[in-house]
């Protein structure tokens, strides 16, 4: 199965398939993580813990959907999950001993375990978990690893996260204080030059899309 097939099958785990927006090829995602990797921060005490909860999007579109990420530390119990789900898959092994994060997104936790990559903090490459959840399993040793680069900003407030192959991004707050302005997020996207992008979480937040639509 080739890449592309992968990418879709790694879009339906995590549920967003018909929010993908077409993308203008690997080159612009690879500027997508060299510009991240500029503003550079990360501390990943700061990042597990409490769930994420996406506001805004590059490459994707979420609208109404309010979509949560959680991040934990890996324990050696989940890398053997994980292992026995996704061993005979993958194109090319991890080291697996070395997986940092356990990522889950949204309310039926589909996963990721995350590996931190040498000479940039912030830069992880993942297995996606995608036979945990799939009603088939695909062909052995044919599942890419993924590449992941996480930042930190405005003191650790927002979190970004972009997909470095598929060209997806995120800007995420905590979703228990949930309480930025769309002055706020506007202000600091303009800042990121990563593109135009969507606000997300519109229903919930219908104070923020207005503002966005004003």
């Amino acid at each position: 199965m080739v890449l592309f097939d992968y990418v879709f099958l790694l879009i339906f785990v995590v549920k967003l398939n018909e929010c993908l927006i077409p993308l203008n090829g690997a080159k612009r995602n690879e500027t997508m993580c060299e510009r991240m990797v500029r503003k550079s921060y990360f501390d990943m005490d700061l990042v597990v813990g409490d769930p994420w909860r996406i506001l805004y999007t590059w490459n994707m579109s979420l609208n109404e959907k309010c979509v949560d990420i959680t991040f934990a530390n890996a324990t050696n119990k989940v890398i053997n999950e994980v292992w026995n789900d996704m061993y005979e898959y993958l194109e090319e092994q991890p080291l697996w001993a070395g997986a940092t994060l356990h990522m889950t997104m949204g309310p039926t936790r589909y996963e990721l375990l995350m590996f931190a990559q040498p000479g940039s903090a912030g830069a992880f490459t993942a297995v996606p978990n995608i036979v945990k959840k799939a009603s088939m399993a695909p062909p052995r040793h044919s599942v890419p690893l993924l590449t992941f680069y996480l930042t930190l900003v405005d003191k650790g407030r927002f979190l970004i996260m972009i997909d470095c192959r598929i060209g997806v991004g995120s800007l995420s707050e905590r979703s228990k204080s949930f309480e930025s302005s769309k002055k706020d997020v506007m202000a600091l996207v303009a800042e990121l030059d990563l593109g135009t992008g969507h606000p997300a979480c519109t229903e919930q937040e219908k104070e923020f899309l207005q503002d966005h639509l004003d």
